[in-house]
C-alpha cells in the first residue's frame, strides 16, 4: 500500500506517516545501526507509534516545501565544499602533525568516536524533544517496512552514501599516512555527510510501505 511521509520539525529521528488517514510516528533512530547503513531502513521493519491525537501531529510536522528545491540546495552545497576545499590547499602542509602512524590510528579511532558520539546525542535528544509533545510510550506500535521511493531515490541515497563513506576512509587512511590535520577534519565532515544521507533513506512524500499489526 501507499504511505504518505513527512518530516518532523527540527528533528532527524522521526518522520511521520500518513496511511488510510491514519497518523503513524516513524521511529528511525531506535536502531543505531540504522543510522549508519541506510539499506536497512529498507530491509529491516521500522517501529512506528499510532497517534489519534491529529493536534500533535500537526504540531511536530514540517512544514512542506518544494522537493526540487532541497535537491538544488543539496548540489549548491556539493559545489560551495569542492570550492572551499580548492581554496584551502595551499594552506595544508601548515597543518602537518609529527607522529607515528601508529599514534594517528588512535587519532583516527577516537575521532569516529566521537563522531559517532554526536550522532548518538542527537538521536537521544530527538527523543526526548519528541516526547515533550507526543506520550509514544502510550501509543501502540506496529512495525512498518519502507521501500525507496523509486528507483531514482535508491540510486541517488546509495551513491552519496558510498561516496562519502569511501571519502572518509580514503581520508583518515591518507591521515595514518601523512598526519595531516585538515585530511583528518575532513574525513569527519565526510563521515557526518554519510550518516545524514543515510537518515534520507526514508524520504518525504509518497512511498511504498507495508503494515504488520
Amino acid at each position: 500500500m501507499n504511505g504518505k511521509v513527512q518530516g518532523v520539525y527540527k528533528n532527524l529521528r522521526y518522520r511521520v506517516l500518513i496511511i488510510n488517514e491514519e497518523r503513524y510516528i516513524l521511529d528511525l533512530g531506535k536502531s543505531f545501526w540504522k543510522f549508519l547503513i541506510p539499506f536497512f531502513y529498507w530491509i529491516f521493519p521500522n517501529t512506528a507509534y499510532k497517534v489519534n491525537d491529529h493536534e500533535s501531529i500537526e504540531k511536530i510536522k514540517t512544514p512542506e516545501v518544494k522537493q526540487d528545491k532541497k535537491s538544488w540546495n543539496g548540489v549548491l552545497a556539493g559545489g560551495i565544499g569542492v570550492i572551499i576545499a580548492n581554496l584551502l590547499q595551499p594552506l595544508v602542509n601548515y597543518f602537518d602533525i609529527e607522529s607515528t602512524p601508529l599514534i594517528n590510528s588512535i587519532i583516527v579511532a577516537i575521532t569516529l568516536l566521537i563522531t559517532l558520539s554526536v550522532f548518538f546525542y542527537i538521536n537521544i535528544r530527538s527523543k526526548k524533544s519528541l516526547l515533550q509533545v507526543v506520550d509514544l510510550e502510550q501509543c501502540p506500535t506496529i512495525n512498518v517496512w519502507i521501500r525507496p521511493q523509486s528507483c531514482k531515490h535508491f540510486f541517488f541515497i546509495s551513491f552519496f552514501y558510498l561516496f562519502f563513506l569511501g571519502f572518509t576512509i580514503l581520508s583518515w587512511s591518507g591521515f595514518i599516512q601523512l598526519a595531516n590535520a585538515v585530511i583528518l577534519f575532513v574525513g569527519m565532515i565526510c563521515l557526518f555527510s554519510a550518516l545524514l544521507f543515510s537518515v534520507l533513506a526514508v524520504a518525504i512524500g509518497d512511498n511504498k510501505v507495508i503494515l504488520q499489526q
